[in-house]
């Protein structure tokens, strides 16, 4: 009995090089789907640290405001 990456082996040997080049995007866009499945721990300075995210700002809700915040500053000369 093989594994099965020893049976996948055996039936891309089969393909022609026409067949197999065709496959091989597919192949790949498999590969990225299964990476992207894995837990990995995170790497040192990947993007956003820990702590994003770890306080409020100064204004909830920015977006529910977004008219009196630009109400406020239309018409307001630059420093």
């Amino acid at each position: 009995m093989s594994t099965p990456r020893e049976e996948l082996h055996a039936l891309i040997d089969s393909l022609s090089d026409s067949a197999a080049a065709e496959l091989l995007p597919e192949l790949r866009l498999l590969r990225l789907q299964a990476e992207a499945r894995t837990e990995r721990p995170r790497k040192a300075g990947t993007w956003p640290p820990s702590w994003f995210g770890a306080v409020e700002g100064s204004r909830p809700d920015l977006s529910a405001h977004i008219d009196e915040i630009l109400g406020a500053e239309f018409g307001r000369r630059s420093k």
